[in-house]
């Protein structure tokens, strides 16, 4: 491979350099803070790649990264500059990595942006990324791994507690797959509104689009995208609302509520309304649909998406799911709890959140998750459904919330999968397996009210 020419490259590094400070130590969104920095630079096409690779490809190998600089620092990551730490991440990843920059660059570049961004550390670089490239055979991942849960976190990028909880949960096999699932690159779904339009209209005009479509095998609804032709926000699928993105593990949660016409539905934590929308649409717009979130702007996107789609049951209301009012009481047919959760189940959409996560959100997440199940259980009808679901894959706030709850509610009882649901559940209960029925990894189950 030809040598890039790194004189006119120095400030992408830095850039890079700054947008994983961002990342990292701020809490920036990746995909947000990529798209910010290349309008805010007006990078060119060529710069643009350059700086993606760079900061994607020390998100995507970060604790490998990491843990080659604490083995040659001799020292905990919290002891160093975290500035340092970006710059190493970002040097040794050039150097692991990137066989297009010669291995003198990728030290000197460092060096440089280390006097200009670290106070008097410039050496210590400049000491571990030549260690690096002395020692590259020695610094394999089993050669850093001290067990095999270790070595399964470093060979997939991800949290060695999150790698402990998987294991002890589903065992190694099951969590290697879904680990190598969540590394893939999302395969982009959507669901086709009927509100305005119908499956077959909807795919016979992107495909004269020039869009390449696979439709899905349980539902006409429901379409994966392979290519397409120009800015998909642009597009007239998209601004005609006549499609959405959405993926099918959440539009079988709307699916499981099971709405009909005339229903008078809640969905207690909606936001942004995707499963609202879609209940809608399954409903005809005959009905209500009580879609409820906590944040203000979040009520103000569901009122934008529900005109977009055209979903003219769906009342967007600004209401604390912990406080449903006492007027409520036993009104609503169907209830739908998509309670907030520690996200387990979407990280293959979004690289960077796997660390933002860490163990206490499982303890902290459930009796919130209890709380709001109990709340909403007082507004269903006798004879009607609630819905519990997450976007997780944790007991803790999966089957242990619902069996707590089960406990204290005898007059709900865990509904039978119906028979034509495509996902097998286990006592009533449905947990995705992402790595093998191709969706995100999310829980649901359904429990009847008796009458």
């Amino acid at each position: 491979m030809g040598h890039i020419d790194t004189s006119q490259k120095q400030n992408i590094r830095l850039l890079a350099v700054k947008a994983l400070s961002d990342i990292n130590r701020h809490g920036a969104y990746a995909n947000i803070t990529l798209q910010e920095y290349i309008q805010r630079y007006n990078l060119s096409d060529l710069d643009r790649r350059f700086f993606t690779e760079l900061v994607y490809g020390v998100l995507r190998r970060r604790n490998y990264l990491d843990a080659i600089i604490v083995h040659l620092a001799k020292r905990p990551l919290k002891k160093l500059s975290s500035m340092a730490v970006e710059i190493l991440r970002l040097g040794v990843y050039q150097l692991i990595y990137m066989d297009k920059v010669p291995p003198s660059a990728a030290v000197n570049e460092s060096v440089t942006l280390s006097k200009k961004l670290t106070r008097g550390l410039s050496g210590f670089v400049n000491a571990i990324l030549r260690s690096v490239i002395r020692q590259q055979g020695t610094l394999g991942i089993d050669d850093l791994a001290t067990d095999e849960l270790e070595r399964i976190s470093l060979i997939y990028n991800m949290p060695l507690w999150l790698i402990a909880l998987w294991v002890n949960e589903f065992g190694q096999e099951y969590t290697e797959n879904l680990c190598a699932w969540f590394n893939e690159q999302p395969r982009l779904t959507a669901r086709i509104n009927t509100l305005k339009t119908d499956s077959s209209s909807c795919i016979n005009a992107l495909r004269t689009d020039n869009w390449v479509i696979e439709e899905d095998s349980d539902y006409k609804d429901m379409i994966y995208i392979d290519k397409h032709i120009g800015s998909l926000e642009k597009s007239r699928a998209v601004s005609h609302g006549h499609i959405t993105f959405m993926d099918k593990a959440s539009m079988l949660v709307a699916r499981l509520v099971n709405p009909q016409k005339g229903d008078r539905i809640l969905d207690c934590c909606a936001a942004p309304g995707g499963k609202s929308m879609y209940m809608a649409a399954l409903m005809e717009n005959e009905g209500s649909i009580m879609s409820c979130d906590i944040y203000e702007h979040k009520v103000d996107l569901m009122k934008y998406n529900a005109q977009r789609l055209g979903a003219d049951i769906v009342s967007a209301t600004l209401q604390d799911a912990t406080q449903l009012p006492s007027t409520w009481k036993e009104k609503f047919d169907k209830v739908l709890v998509d309670a907030p959760c520690s996200g387990l189940g979407i990280l293959q959409k979004k690289l960077d959140m796997r660390w933002r996560k860490d163990e206490s959100i499982l303890s902290e997440l459930p009796p919130l998750q209890l709380d709001i199940l109990e709340k909403a259980s007082n507004t269903v009808k006798p004879g009607g459904r609630i819905v519990y679901s997450t976007c997780t894959l944790n007991k803790k706030e999966n089957e242990d919330v619902v069996r707590a709850f089960l406990a204290k509610h005898s007059e709900f009882s865990v509904e039978m999968v119906p028979s034509d649901f495509p996902l097998s559940s286990t006592d009533g209960m449905i947990t995705t397996n992402p790595a093998i029925d191709h969706m995100d990894g999310f829980f649901m189950v359904s429990m009847i009210k008796q009458s």
